[in-house]
């Protein structure tokens, strides 16, 4: 038998849109690297994050930036573009 674990499945959870957009409204970001650094020091303090989407926030933000692609602060772009950066 299989006991429900919300704490591990917090920590898997991917984001979704809404959490970009919830992330974008939250400043006037300039750069990924601004939003990586929140994300580390203040994302799990957010209530509305999990563990996980926080992690694959930070996961795919850096590969985005890594990878040299433009910033944008458009919430569904940027959503896409992290998702296809994976």
């Amino acid at each position: 038998m299989k006991i429900h674990d919300p704490a591990s499945q917090a920590t898997q959870k991917d984001y979704e849109i809404s959490d970009i957009e919830r992330l974008m409204g939250k400043r006037d970001w300039k750069n990924y690297d601004e939003v990586i650094n929140w994300l580390k020091k203040e994302g799990d303090a957010d209530r509305r994050f999990t563990p996980g989407e926080v992690q694959h926030m930070i996961d795919d933000l850096s590969r985005a930036r890594d990878k040299r692609m433009d910033f944008v602060r458009d919430p569904e772009k940027l959503h896409r573009n992290l998702k296809s950066s994976r």
